[in-house]
Protein backbone atom coordinates (compact mmCIF):
# COMPACT_ATOMS: atom_id res chain seq x y z
CA UNK A 1 0.00 0.00 0.00
CA UNK A 2 2.85 2.17 0.84
CA UNK A 3 4.34 1.74 -2.42
CA UNK A 4 1.31 2.61 -4.27
CA UNK A 5 1.09 6.02 -2.18
CA UNK A 6 4.10 6.84 -3.01
CA UNK A 7 4.11 6.25 -6.81
CA UNK A 8 0.32 8.29 -6.76
CA UNK A 9 1.97 11.27 -4.63
CA UNK A 10 5.15 11.14 -7.31
CA UNK A 11 2.91 11.59 -10.04
CA UNK A 12 0.57 13.99 -8.71
CA UNK A 13 3.43 16.67 -8.37
CA UNK A 14 4.41 15.96 -12.00
CA UNK A 15 1.16 16.71 -12.73
CA UNK A 16 0.38 13.36 -14.71
CA UNK A 17 -3.58 13.41 -13.57
CA UNK A 18 -5.60 15.98 -15.75
CA UNK A 19 -8.61 15.10 -15.31
CA UNK A 20 -11.41 13.96 -13.28
CA UNK A 21 -11.53 10.09 -15.21
CA UNK A 22 -7.81 9.99 -14.12
CA UNK A 23 -8.87 10.69 -10.63
CA UNK A 24 -11.41 8.29 -10.41
CA UNK A 25 -9.57 5.34 -12.57
CA UNK A 26 -5.78 5.45 -11.63
CA UNK A 27 -6.20 6.92 -8.01
CA UNK A 28 -9.28 5.97 -6.84
CA UNK A 29 -9.66 2.37 -8.30
CA UNK A 30 -5.70 1.68 -7.46
CA UNK A 31 -6.04 2.54 -3.85
CA UNK A 32 -9.50 0.89 -3.45
CA UNK A 33 -7.64 -2.41 -5.38
CA UNK A 34 -4.43 -2.22 -2.69
CA UNK A 35 -7.11 -2.30 0.24
CA UNK A 36 -8.78 -5.80 -0.60
CA UNK A 37 -11.58 -4.72 -3.24
CA UNK A 38 -12.36 -5.96 -6.42
CA UNK A 39 -12.16 -3.70 -8.55
CA UNK A 40 -12.98 -6.27 -11.71
CA UNK A 41 -16.65 -7.44 -10.31
CA UNK A 42 -19.07 -4.67 -11.00
CA UNK A 43 -21.08 -6.14 -7.78
CA UNK A 44 -18.57 -4.83 -5.27
CA UNK A 45 -16.98 -1.93 -6.93
CA UNK A 46 -19.83 -0.19 -9.27
CA UNK A 47 -19.12 2.83 -11.51
CA UNK A 48 -21.99 5.61 -12.01
CA UNK A 49 -24.14 4.15 -9.83
CA UNK A 50 -28.51 4.83 -10.08
CA UNK A 51 -29.13 5.81 -6.93
CA UNK A 52 -32.78 6.03 -7.99
CA UNK A 53 -33.03 3.08 -11.05
CA UNK A 54 -35.18 5.78 -12.75
CA UNK A 55 -33.28 8.85 -12.90
CA UNK A 56 -30.27 8.92 -14.80
CA UNK A 57 -28.70 12.19 -13.53
CA UNK A 58 -28.39 10.94 -9.90
CA UNK A 59 -25.04 8.82 -10.35
CA UNK A 60 -22.79 8.45 -8.00
CA UNK A 61 -19.05 7.74 -9.38
CA UNK A 62 -17.82 4.95 -7.20
CA UNK A 63 -19.92 2.91 -5.14
CA UNK A 64 -18.86 -0.03 -3.11
CA UNK A 65 -20.64 -2.94 -1.63
CA UNK A 66 -20.24 -5.71 0.62
CA UNK A 67 -23.93 -7.61 -0.13
CA UNK A 68 -26.03 -6.73 -3.13
CA UNK A 69 -28.03 -3.80 -2.85
CA UNK A 70 -27.10 -2.18 0.37
CA UNK A 71 -24.15 0.36 -0.48
CA UNK A 72 -21.22 0.67 1.73
CA UNK A 73 -19.12 3.27 0.78
CA UNK A 74 -20.08 6.12 -1.81
CA UNK A 75 -17.23 8.28 -3.56
CA UNK A 76 -17.95 11.27 -5.26
CA UNK A 77 -14.19 12.40 -7.40
CA UNK A 78 -12.93 15.94 -8.71
CA UNK A 79 -10.79 16.65 -10.31
CA UNK A 80 -7.37 17.47 -8.74
CA UNK A 81 -8.12 21.16 -7.12
CA UNK A 82 -11.83 21.10 -8.20
CA UNK A 83 -12.56 20.94 -4.52
CA UNK A 84 -12.05 23.87 -3.30
CA UNK A 85 -15.23 26.07 -3.35
CA UNK A 86 -17.30 23.55 -4.70
CA UNK A 87 -17.39 21.21 -1.54
CA UNK A 88 -20.84 22.52 0.23
CA UNK A 89 -22.31 21.84 -3.10
CA UNK A 90 -20.99 18.29 -3.19
CA UNK A 91 -21.84 17.62 0.48
CA UNK A 92 -25.51 18.48 -0.35
CA UNK A 93 -25.57 16.06 -3.60
CA UNK A 94 -24.13 13.41 -1.23
CA UNK A 95 -26.27 14.32 1.53
CA UNK A 96 -29.26 13.98 -1.01
CA UNK A 97 -27.58 10.86 -2.27
CA UNK A 98 -28.14 9.44 1.28
CA UNK A 99 -31.54 10.21 1.49
CA UNK A 100 -32.66 7.80 -1.31
CA UNK A 101 -30.06 4.75 -0.48
CA UNK A 102 -27.71 5.20 2.61
CA UNK A 103 -24.49 4.07 2.82
CA UNK A 104 -22.76 3.40 5.89
CA UNK A 105 -19.74 6.35 4.42
CA UNK A 106 -19.28 8.77 1.76
CA UNK A 107 -15.95 10.17 0.81
CA UNK A 108 -15.30 13.46 -1.43
CA UNK A 109 -11.65 13.36 -2.88
CA UNK A 110 -10.00 15.04 -5.74
CA UNK A 111 -7.45 12.34 -5.47
CA UNK A 112 -5.11 14.64 -3.30
CA UNK A 113 -7.69 15.42 -0.55
CA UNK A 114 -9.74 12.77 0.83
CA UNK A 115 -12.67 13.77 3.21
CA UNK A 116 -14.67 10.71 5.35
CA UNK A 117 -18.16 10.94 6.36
CA UNK A 118 -20.05 8.81 8.40
CA UNK A 119 -23.46 8.59 6.15
CA UNK A 120 -25.86 7.47 9.10
CA UNK A 121 -24.41 9.87 11.92
CA UNK A 122 -27.28 12.36 12.71
CA UNK A 123 -26.71 16.37 12.00
CA UNK A 124 -25.71 18.24 9.16
CA UNK A 125 -24.20 16.11 6.44
CA UNK A 126 -21.01 18.69 6.82
CA UNK A 127 -20.65 17.78 10.43
CA UNK A 128 -20.15 14.03 9.55
CA UNK A 129 -17.14 14.37 8.13
CA UNK A 130 -14.84 12.23 10.55
CA UNK A 131 -11.58 12.25 8.94
CA UNK A 132 -9.90 14.15 6.39
CA UNK A 133 -6.59 12.72 4.45
CA UNK A 134 -4.00 14.55 2.61
CA UNK A 135 -1.93 12.35 -0.07
CA UNK A 136 1.10 15.25 -0.61
CA UNK A 137 1.32 16.75 2.54
CA UNK A 138 1.16 13.30 5.40
CA UNK A 139 3.46 10.80 6.23
CA UNK A 140 3.18 7.62 4.07
CA UNK A 141 3.07 5.34 7.44
CA UNK A 142 -0.10 7.72 8.94
CA UNK A 143 -1.59 7.65 5.21
CA UNK A 144 -1.10 3.55 4.93
CA UNK A 145 -2.85 3.05 8.26
CA UNK A 146 -6.28 5.36 8.28
CA UNK A 147 -6.85 3.82 4.72
CA UNK A 148 -6.57 0.60 5.83
CA UNK A 149 -8.43 1.68 9.27
CA UNK A 150 -11.47 3.05 7.31
CA UNK A 151 -11.50 2.48 3.77
CA UNK A 152 -10.21 -1.71 3.63
CA UNK A 153 -12.72 -3.73 2.50
CA UNK A 154 -11.83 -5.96 6.09
CA UNK A 155 -12.19 -2.82 8.13
CA UNK A 156 -15.43 -2.16 6.53
CA UNK A 157 -17.07 -5.74 6.31
CA UNK A 158 -16.06 -6.34 10.07
CA UNK A 159 -17.69 -3.43 11.34
CA UNK A 160 -14.42 -1.97 12.97
CA UNK A 161 -13.96 1.13 10.06
CA UNK A 162 -17.35 2.41 11.70
CA UNK A 163 -16.51 1.47 15.47
CA UNK A 164 -13.10 4.03 14.59
CA UNK A 165 -15.38 6.66 12.99
CA UNK A 166 -18.54 7.17 15.93
CA UNK A 167 -15.46 7.36 18.01
CA UNK A 168 -14.18 9.83 16.31
CA UNK A 169 -16.98 11.90 15.47
CA UNK A 170 -17.29 12.43 19.49
CA UNK A 171 -14.25 14.34 19.74
CA UNK A 172 -14.04 17.79 20.17
CA UNK A 173 -11.85 19.88 17.80
CA UNK A 174 -8.84 19.82 19.94
CA UNK A 175 -9.56 16.47 20.56
CA UNK A 176 -9.49 15.64 16.55
CA UNK A 177 -6.48 17.94 16.40
CA UNK A 178 -4.52 16.14 18.80
CA UNK A 179 -5.35 12.84 17.14
CA UNK A 180 -4.15 13.84 13.95
CA UNK A 181 -1.02 15.38 15.58
CA UNK A 182 -0.47 12.68 17.82
CA UNK A 183 1.69 10.38 15.53
CA UNK A 184 4.03 13.25 14.70
CA UNK A 185 4.63 14.03 18.36
CA UNK A 186 5.64 10.16 19.01
CA UNK A 187 8.14 11.06 16.56
CA UNK A 188 9.61 14.20 17.47
CA UNK A 189 10.32 12.48 21.05
CA UNK A 190 13.16 10.23 19.74
CA UNK A 191 15.06 12.60 18.62
CA UNK A 192 17.20 15.42 20.76
CA UNK A 193 16.12 17.58 22.41
CA UNK A 194 13.90 14.43 23.33
CA UNK A 195 10.32 16.51 24.69
CA UNK A 196 8.12 15.08 26.93
CA UNK A 197 5.34 13.30 24.44
CA UNK A 198 2.54 16.35 25.83
CA UNK A 199 5.29 18.94 25.13
CA UNK A 200 5.54 17.51 21.38
CA UNK A 201 1.83 17.20 20.92
CA UNK A 202 1.39 20.79 22.16
CA UNK A 203 3.95 22.04 20.05
CA UNK A 204 2.55 20.11 16.94
CA UNK A 205 -1.18 21.49 17.42
CA UNK A 206 -0.13 24.72 17.99
CA UNK A 207 1.85 24.54 14.36
CA UNK A 208 -2.26 23.88 13.21
CA UNK A 209 -3.50 27.07 14.89
CA UNK A 210 -5.16 25.43 18.02
CA UNK A 211 -3.88 26.40 21.44
CA UNK A 212 -3.94 23.26 24.18
CA UNK A 213 -2.25 23.59 27.68
CA UNK A 214 0.17 21.09 28.79
CA UNK A 215 -2.05 19.66 31.53
CA UNK A 216 -5.03 19.18 28.58
CA UNK A 217 -2.73 17.06 26.41
CA UNK A 218 -1.45 15.06 28.98
CA UNK A 219 -5.01 13.81 29.99
CA UNK A 220 -5.54 13.38 26.36
CA UNK A 221 -2.51 11.11 26.13
CA UNK A 222 -4.09 9.05 29.41
CA UNK A 223 -7.25 8.28 27.56
CA UNK A 224 -6.47 7.85 24.18
CA UNK A 225 -3.90 5.34 25.19
CA UNK A 226 -6.57 3.52 27.13
CA UNK A 227 -8.96 4.00 24.54
CA UNK A 228 -6.89 2.37 22.01
CA UNK A 229 -5.67 -0.60 23.88
CA UNK A 230 -7.92 -3.45 23.80
CA UNK A 231 -8.09 -6.43 26.60
CA UNK A 232 -6.11 -9.31 26.24
CA UNK A 233 -7.36 -11.95 24.38
CA UNK A 234 -8.01 -16.13 25.84
CA UNK A 235 -5.23 -18.19 24.75
CA UNK A 236 -5.50 -19.90 21.65
CA UNK A 237 -4.87 -23.74 20.45
CA UNK A 238 -1.33 -25.19 19.24
CA UNK A 239 -1.09 -24.44 16.05
CA UNK A 240 -0.28 -28.20 15.00
CA UNK A 241 3.68 -27.88 14.78
CA UNK A 242 4.13 -26.90 18.95
CA UNK A 243 4.09 -23.52 18.60
CA UNK A 244 0.65 -21.42 20.14
CA UNK A 245 -1.44 -19.31 18.22
CA UNK A 246 -1.27 -15.42 19.01
CA UNK A 247 -4.61 -13.12 18.13
CA UNK A 248 -3.78 -10.16 16.10
CA UNK A 249 -2.63 -8.32 18.61
CA UNK A 250 1.21 -9.99 18.30
CA UNK A 251 2.76 -12.29 15.94
CA UNK A 252 3.37 -15.91 16.26
CA UNK A 253 4.77 -17.74 19.17
CA UNK A 254 8.99 -17.47 18.75
CA UNK A 255 9.02 -14.25 17.42
CA UNK A 256 11.72 -12.00 17.94
CA UNK A 257 11.48 -8.61 18.92
CA UNK A 258 13.27 -5.16 19.70
CA UNK A 259 13.11 -1.96 20.12
CA UNK A 260 16.02 1.01 21.07
CA UNK A 261 14.60 4.18 22.84
CA UNK A 262 17.24 7.13 23.77
CA UNK A 263 19.95 4.18 23.11
CA UNK A 264 18.34 1.79 25.58
CA UNK A 265 18.17 -1.34 23.44
CA UNK A 266 15.35 -3.52 24.64
CA UNK A 267 14.68 -7.35 23.54
CA UNK A 268 12.01 -9.81 23.79
CA UNK A 269 10.30 -12.85 22.46
CA UNK A 270 6.53 -13.88 21.90
CA UNK A 271 5.75 -16.93 24.36
CA UNK A 272 2.23 -18.44 24.82
CA UNK A 273 0.96 -15.42 23.08
CA UNK A 274 2.55 -12.40 25.16
CA UNK A 275 5.77 -10.48 24.66
CA UNK A 276 8.28 -11.43 26.90
CA UNK A 277 10.75 -8.59 27.25
CA UNK A 278 14.06 -8.86 29.55
CA UNK A 279 13.98 -6.81 32.46
CA UNK A 280 10.69 -5.43 31.71
CA UNK A 281 8.11 -8.47 32.10
CA UNK A 282 5.28 -9.79 29.90
CA UNK A 283 2.84 -7.57 28.52
CA UNK A 284 -0.24 -8.17 25.96
CA UNK A 285 0.63 -5.82 23.48
CA UNK A 286 3.51 -3.65 21.99
CA UNK A 287 2.07 -0.51 23.12
CA UNK A 288 1.94 -2.17 26.80
CA UNK A 289 5.63 -3.01 26.26
CA UNK A 290 6.44 0.62 25.08
CA UNK A 291 4.86 2.30 28.05
CA UNK A 292 6.51 -0.03 30.64
CA UNK A 293 9.98 1.06 28.70
CA UNK A 294 9.80 4.75 28.25
CA UNK A 295 6.99 5.76 30.81
CA UNK A 296 5.36 7.43 27.91
CA UNK A 297 2.03 6.74 25.83
CA UNK A 298 3.03 5.41 22.49
CA UNK A 299 2.03 3.38 19.40
CA UNK A 300 4.06 -0.24 20.09
CA UNK A 301 3.30 -0.80 16.66
CA UNK A 302 5.73 1.68 15.55
CA UNK A 303 8.27 1.22 17.90
CA UNK A 304 9.00 -2.54 17.91
CA UNK A 305 10.66 -4.19 15.06
CA UNK A 306 9.92 -8.04 14.64
CA UNK A 307 11.59 -11.50 13.25
CA UNK A 308 9.43 -14.00 12.98
CA UNK A 309 10.49 -17.88 13.02
CA UNK A 310 12.00 -19.19 10.03
CA UNK A 311 12.33 -15.66 8.50
CA UNK A 312 15.88 -13.41 7.71
CA UNK A 313 15.25 -10.15 7.86
CA UNK A 314 13.68 -7.66 10.50
CA UNK A 315 10.62 -5.30 9.64
CA UNK A 316 8.16 -2.98 11.77
CA UNK A 317 5.69 -4.59 13.80
CA UNK A 318 3.69 -2.28 12.00
CA UNK A 319 4.61 -3.54 8.39
CA UNK A 320 3.88 -7.11 9.71
CA UNK A 321 0.34 -5.96 10.89
CA UNK A 322 -0.56 -4.30 7.63
CA UNK A 323 0.82 -7.55 5.39
CA UNK A 324 -0.86 -9.85 7.26
CA UNK A 325 -4.42 -7.82 6.85
CA UNK A 326 -4.24 -8.40 3.21
CA UNK A 327 -3.52 -12.15 3.39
Amino acid sequence: MKTVLEDIRDKIARGVYRNEEHVRVCIVLRILQALGWDIWNPGEINLEFPVLPNEDQTRIDVALFLTPHEPAVFIEVKALGKLEGALSQVERQLRDYNRNNTALFSIITDGQMWRFYHSQAGGEFATKCFKILNLTEQKLDDLEQDFARFLSREAVETGNSEQEARAYLQLSREQRAMEDALPEARRIILDPPYPSLPQALKDVVARAGIVVSLEKATKFIGEFGTRRESPPPPPLPDDGVGRRQTSSALPPDGTECRFTYKGKKFSGRVERGELSVSELGRFSSFSAASVKATKTARNGWRDWEVLLPGETTWVLADTWRSRRSRV
